[in-house]
């Protein structure tokens, strides 16, 4: 079954107190939209058409999908509504996905839409409130309500985790869905040979890449386009910034390497940095 996402971003996000838009604020290395947009490219059967709708003045960096048409769309203050009605009007599947849900996954917006097949389903962001993360059905359907994110009478799905319907709205919780990225994501390095001697204290973007039987000891951050080999021990309190280490590399601790390449087998030196800001 074909079908369409359209992403809203669409809230003014006063309470960050920043002159950014919330949307772009960054979560694990990259803004808080492109995780929505990541989640839908990377569903088994993804959508054929992805549209972002935000407002004027907000550039959304978006990853690349192959195969799925990717479309911008500014929308004028207090013309939200009608934009969204006209995104989802025409007929055919729709999915109409909050941009300040970063922590949804493939497997729970595919649920959605294989209940969406028997009419419109919806995630709700609390079980007290009337406010949908998600929600997914035929596009004249969502486009009869006067506001398609809050249709009347659909079929309530249950996310497969709960930390699912975090929405980020605020500093407080744009630090809570940190914290369950950098979960989530150690989670996915120890599956492929990485050990973390106290994943708690790591902090770990999303684009880091590290190679089997290399060990990360605690207070280490990692950002960016890093790529570490494999079989490397990064001492702790180390600090990597867009940097490629070799394999076999040792950095004591207390390391600074930003912007830089480090060799097969290189040692650094406790309090030793590396590389140019």
């Amino acid at each position: 079954m074909s079908w369409c996402a359209v992403v809203s971003a669409l809230d003014r996000g006063e309470l960050f107190k920043s002159r950014v838009s919330g949307y772009l604020l960054p979560l694990a290395g990259r803004p808080i939209a492109w995780h929505v947009v990541r989640a839908l490219a990377g569903m088994i059967e993804p959508p054929v058409e992805i549209l972002v709708l935000h407002h004027g003045g907000v550039h959304l960096p978006l990853p690349e999908t192959e195969g799925i048409l990717m479309r911008n769309e500014i929308v004028q203050a207090g013309d939200e509504a009608i934009a969204l009605r006209a995104a989802v009007t025409s007929p055919g599947m729709k999915v109409l996905i909050d941009a300040a849900a970063p922590l949804i996954t493939p497997p729970t917006i595919a649920r959605l839409v294989r209940a969406a097949e028997d009419g419109v389903a919806t995630l709700f962001e609390t079980p007290e409130s009337g406010s949908r993360l998600v929600v997914a059905g035929e596009g004249p359907a969502l486009a009869s309500a006067d506001d398609p994110r809050c249709p009347r009478g659909a079929t309530r799905v249950e996310a497969n985790t709960p930390t699912e319907m975090l929405r980020v709205i605020d500093r407080h919780t744009l630090s809570e869905a940190g914290t369950v990225m950098r979960d989530r994501l150690i989670r996915l390095h120890e599956s492929r040979g990485v050990s973390f001697l106290l994943p708690a204290t790591t902090w770990i973007d999303v684009d880091v890449r590290i190679g089997a039987d290399t060990v990360i000891y605690p207070n280490t951050v990692l950002e960016g386009m890093t790529e570490i080999g494999s079989e490397c021990v990064v001492g702790p309190y180390s600090r990597i910034i867009e940097s490629t280490i070799g394999r076999g590399v040792e950095l004591k601790g207390w390391n600074y390497v930003t912007h830089t390449s480090l060799r097969n087998h290189a040692v650094m030196e406790p309090h030793a940095r590396r590389g140019v800001d």
